[in-house]
């Protein structure tokens, strides 16, 4: 029996009067791979941010590894602070924009939070992000300043970025929606590499052929609610509710 890596139990999160999501209950295997699907406005991007704290849940709990992501208020705020930001550095996102330090070279942006964070010898720091910018295909972009960059590359960077942490966790937030078409690919077959490597990932996508091929599981979304969630084959080739097959319809044969 496959270890959970992240659970969430009963998930909500509120802006106002207005529910973002709802009772969302997610249990994610070590190693496995999970597309989240949906139309826009469905909470995708909500439950990512809820799931390390950038978004602090209106009620119900995310769990990384066994470990409550946060603690609660009988302890004190320094301990709060000091345990969310331990089980942030568990928990690698990337987002839509790449968020890359445009006076930094590909390379140090890549060794800041080794640095910064892990405090490792700048020696070693530079040693690891050599390693990874090697990994994901742009050893020889290294020196390189976030402009003189394609977006497809500089978001190769901001994975090799959240790679280089060691992450057990890695939260994926459309993280190919803002690249032209023809840079797409690159990104996805970076994240396939990861998929097929064991690494666990919540995927946020709209790129239905990622979803199918290379996840382990499917979760769909509507209106802030899991509608449905099964393996590629259940959602794509049979799925049950009514709602993923309008979805798919219209994605599927545009």
């Amino acid at each position: 029996m496959a270890l959970t890596m992240v659970r969430v139990t009963k998930l909500c999160k509120q802006f106002g009067e207005h529910k973002v999501l709802v009772d969302v209950d997610l249990e994610v295997a070590r190693g496995d791979t999970y597309a989240v699907i949906g139309p826009s406005g469905s909470g995708k991007s909500t439950l990512l941010r809820c799931i390390n704290h950038l978004e602090v849940p209106t009620s119900g709990s995310v769990e990384i590894d066994g470990q409550p992501m946060a603690l609660s208020k009988e302890h004190s705020s320094r301990a709060r602070e000091r345990h969310l930001n331990q089980q942030r550095s568990q928990v690698g996102m990337v987002f839509q924009r790449f968020n890359l330090f445009p006076h930094r070279t590909a390379l140090g942006n890549v060794m800041e939070g080794l640095i910064a964070v892990r405090s490792l010898p700048k020696q070693e720091a530079r040693d690891k992000a050599v390693a990874m910018l090697d990994d994901v295909g742009l050893g020889d972009k290294r020196d390189d300043y976030p402009a003189q960059l394609s977006g497809g590359q500089q978001q190769r960077v901001a994975i090799a970025r959240a790679l280089v942490m060691e992450p057990k966790v890695m939260l994926f937030d459309e993280a190919t929606s803002a690249l032209d078409p023809e840079l797409v690919e690159d990104v996805l077959n970076v994240m396939r590499k990861l998929a097929e490597g064991g690494l666990t990932m919540i995927v946020v996508t709209h790129e239905m052929n990622f979803a199918r091929d290379a996840a382990k599981r499917v979760i769909f979304m509507d209106y802030g609610a899991i509608v449905e969630e099964g393996t590629p084959e259940e959602i794509f080739v049979a799925p049950q509710e009514e709602r993923t097959k309008s979805f798919l319809r219209k994605v599927l044969h545009q």
